[in-house]
């Protein structure tokens, strides 16, 4: 794999380095929502804070998700819009789930399954 690579997306530009998290032009995107969503109390600060703090997260996973689902997710965000941390976060939180379901792993944060309280069902009738 190369060292660096990038994703051209219009007028922005996301850079990836191979171990870090690439770094995404975020503000457009949150100026625009901050714009659109005044009247329901959504600024481009809050907006630039819940990037911050994805990214702060991802910073800290990154190592953990796999280079199959970095790659899937970096270009699953950069279709159709402007790249978001928290879209990127979620996919691959996404990613990994799904892949623990079908491997039948309990995932994080799962609270243990409780054991059933429904009373066990009555046989059948037989015909006679």
């Amino acid at each position: 794999m190369m060292p660096f690579a990038a994703f051209a997306l219009g007028s922005s530009l996301i850079t990836v380095a191979a171990d870090n998290v690439p770094i995404l032009k975020v503000e457009p995107s949150c100026k625009a929502a901050g714009a659109a969503g005044l009247m329901l109390g959504r600024t481009a600060e809050s907006c630039l804070n819940d990037e911050k703090a994805a990214r702060e997260d991802l910073v800290k996973s990154w190592s953990s998700f796999s280079a199959d689902d970095k790659s899937h997710c970096l270009s699953m965000i950069s279709t159709g819009g402007a790249p978001s941390y928290v879209e990127l976060l979620s996919c691959l939180e996404m990613s990994r789930d799904a892949k623990k379901i079908a491997q039948g792993r309990k995932l994080e944060n799962e609270p243990a399954p409780e054991p059933s309280q429904r009373p066990a069902p009555h046989p059948q009738p037989r015909p006679r």
